[in-house]
């Protein structure tokens, strides 16, 4: 029974992504039958807005640039002012410059409008070209990767009982190698991220504000929720003339029950001064100041303690 649990778990993953994608298209279909008006554009700039983490035991936030367009309309006499661009869901912090030279201030466009509530309104209607085809490939390999691991996992249980001594924690020595080999995986790729970061060109920002933020997370032993602290620096930088915000200090944000070691990080960055800013070239509104070094290879000792931990209950 538990391993049914197990499986409906794992089912769940490409289930939610298959829902959203089917989601969608409804909504596609729906504002496919929209009216249209000739509009304008009126605003055309960057925008700092906080979003959240996506823990969904925390209510943290974290700061994200946005391009913020905002266009008028007219239907039946009455004027009406948009800021929706794409049916796309706009998560921050992708295409901002691209999307603010698209539509500069005082371009004609079309408007489409819902002819029920008339304020609601975008001015894209549809989604990239191949995009349902890039979620159907991704799914299938996901259910292909879930399907080899359940698999897989079975055969090496077997094969690693016939070869230990204590056959008994057999199945347990080979979950051990399997999250040791799946935990060096996201090591791997976490340091190559961190190598990538620290190639990035240089510019130089400005500290905005520098504080602790203060968020609620919930415990994962009791249940209870918490009071955390981590610093807050907000920081901006220019980048072909387009000003973007942040608050992303390092590869992982650190935040703590003790107020005064948020504090401590956070009197680093005083505001007003200036500071090296590293950024992605592909997409700028993506940056960090402290890209992850050489302390990271202390995430190694995770999948070696868990093969040690195979070896002895191995034996």
């Amino acid at each position: 029974m538990n391993s049914w649990i197990f499986y409906l778990i794992l089912a769940a993953i490409p289930g939610v992504i298959v829902f959203a994608v089917v989601y969608k298209y409804l909504e596609i279909l729906q504002v496919r039958r929209w009216s249209s008006a000739p509009g304008r554009i009126v605003v055309s700039t960057s925008q700092a807005r906080e979003v959240s983490r996506g823990d969904p035991n925390s209510n943290d936030t974290e700061l994200r640039s946005f391009a913020g367009i905002e266009y008028e309309y007219t239907v039946a006499g009455r004027t009406y002012r948009g800021t929706r661009v794409s049916i796309g869901e706009d998560m921050g912090n992708f295409e901002v410059a691209e999307t603010i030279a698209r539509y500069p201030v005082g371009k004609a466009v079309t408007v489409y409008y819902n002819p029920n509530k008339r304020d609601h309104a975008m001015l894209e209607r549809d989604l990239p070209p191949g995009m349902f085809k890039a979620v159907i490939i991704f799914v299938v390999a996901l259910v292909a990767l879930i399907a080899g691991a359940v698999v897989g996992f079975g055969k090496l249980s077997a094969l690693v009982t016939s070869l230990v001594p204590n056959t008994g924690n057999g199945p347990f020595v080979a979950a051990c190698l399997g999250f040791a080999a799946l935990a060096s995986l996201f090591i791997y790729a976490i340091q190559r991220n961190a190598a990538l970061q620290r190639a990035w060109p240089i510019t130089s920002g400005r500290i905005e504000s520098s504080g602790v933020h203060a968020f609620e997370s919930r415990d994962n032993d009791d249940g209870r929720l918490r009071t955390k602290y981590r610093a807050e620096v907000i920081y901006s930088y220019e980048v072909a003339g387009v000003r973007y915000t942040s608050d992303k200090l390092g590869s992982s944000e650190m935040s703590s029950t003790v107020e005064k070691v948020a504090r401590r990080i956070s009197d680093r960055y005083p505001a007003g001064s200036t500071i090296d800013i590293h950024y992605n070239p592909a997409n700028p509104a993506e940056a960090i100041v402290k890209p992850g070094g050489r302390a990271l290879l202390l995430l190694w000792l995770i999948p070696l303690a868990m093969v040690l931990l195979a070896y002895i209950a191995a034996q």
